[in-house]
């Protein structure tokens, strides 16, 4: 890994380190509807995880996983690296504007 990672860069809406994993069960195992009520909440404190291996117990075989988090500003500009890897479903919903820049 050579570009930084946003481990010390994020915090949680209340200020602490690193951002909310909220896990949401789905209407059946075999279902891709997930259901509105949260089913377990926790902090995430590392962007580099296998999610898989940390779902809550007794969850459905599907689910939904919504993390939230905000960026610290930077004093200046830096790339970072930015992906997301999955076997099965994704959607990267990010409220701000994706912008390469070359040197």
């Amino acid at each position: 890994m050579k570009m930084p990672t946003l481990d010390f860069e994020l915090t949680t809406p209340s200020g602490e380190r690193g951002w909310i994993g909220t896990w949401y069960a789905h209407e059946s195992d075999e279902s891709m509807v997930a259901l509105t009520t949260p089913y377990e909440s926790r902090i995430v404190d590392e962007t580099r995880l296998f999610v898989g291996t940390s779902a809550p117990k007794d969850i459905t075989r599907r689910w939904t996983m919504k993390l939230e988090g905000q960026l610290k500003p930077r004093v200046r500009d830096c790339t970072f690296e930015f992906g997301l890897t999955v076997s099965g479903r994704a959607k990267v919903d990010a409220p701000f504007s994706l912008q390469c820049m070359s040197s």
